[in-house]
């Protein structure tokens, strides 16, 4: 397996000193949050982006891909009736697909709990079918560009649609497309009191990315929560994605979160690993 670390929690550094900082910590990977770069990425020009990839593997980093995809700019969301909307957001998901591509990575993860939760008086057959073409021809674009759009699980606290990983294999299984797949995240899981080493066991075959976070937002080792079978599941699927830290508490700092983080990924990977 291997093992990253995303970039936006190191928000006052530049992206230089951050990728400078997590190979020497011994990462070997890096996730973009693409609002870090810009608001929009469709104006982030082709020199700017080829500097992105430059810079990670001058560090010796891959770029393993993009998420929070749909935060900037405002207004996109993927469940909503107004057709142009969706339309808008397809077309833009589409794009940061090739964003993905130019920057070096090979997944983006669909998560953008606000941008897709239904609301109340919605018929949820209905989205659901809407939301698998527009599934599918995200897919069929990253196809072409040689990069997979996962789709993310998250728990009730933060969307209604789409909540356990089990839900997000079934719309892989209705999209069809390789250019589709899903991701697990850790803090997910757990919240919903799932195990995630089972998750990655029962839907491996879809699943191209993990997430390493606690359910108090923190990195792994800084909550309650055992990560070991997860790792025990990865090296017995050997599974050679990556595993990526993702907090969203941002309070310690972003070396303090890499380091802490990497120091309990180092002695579980020790710990599994022949």
């Amino acid at each position: 397996m291997k093992y990253a670390f995303c970039n936006e929690p190191f928000k006052d550094l530049s992206f230089e000193e951050t990728c400078r900082i997590l190979s020497e910590i011994g990462y070997d990977g890096i996730e973009l949050a693409p609002f870090t770069f810009g608001e929009d990425i469709r104006k982030i020009d082709r020199e700017e982006r080829a500097h992105i990839r430059r810079t990670a593997e001058d560090h010796d980093l891959e770029v393993v891909g993009v998420h929070w995809l749909l935060i900037t700019p405002k207004g996109f969301h993927l469940t909503r009736e107004d057709e142009a909307v969706r339309t808008e957001t397809t077309e833009f998901m589409k794009a940061m697909c090739e964003f993905c591509s130019d920057v070096g990575g090979k997944v983006l993860i669909h998560g953008s709990p606000a941008q897709r939760n239904l609301e109340p008086d919605q018929d949820r057959k209905v989205v659901e079918e809407r939301t698998v073409e527009i599934f599918r021809e995200v897919g069929e674009e990253a196809e072409r560009l040689g990069v997979i759009y996962c789709l993310e699980a998250l728990d009730t606290d933060q969307t209604n649609f789409i909540e356990t990983p089990e839900e997000a294999y079934r719309m892989v299984e209705r999209v069809d497309r390789p250019g589709f797949q899903m991701m697990l995240d850790s803090r997910a899981s757990f919240a919903m009191g799932l195990e995630p080493a089972e998750e990655l066991r029962k839907w491996i075959t879809a699943i191209y990315h993990v997430h390493l976070n606690e359910t108090n937002m923190l990195g792994p080792g800084m909550g309650d929560h055992d990560f070991e079978p997860l790792f025990e599941a990865g090296m017995e699927l050997a599974f050679h994605q990556f595993y990526s830290v993702e907090p969203f508490d941002y309070s310690p700092g972003g070396e303090t979160l890499a380091r802490k983080s990497y120091e309990t990924i180092r002695n579980l990977h020790d710990k599994v690993f022949p």
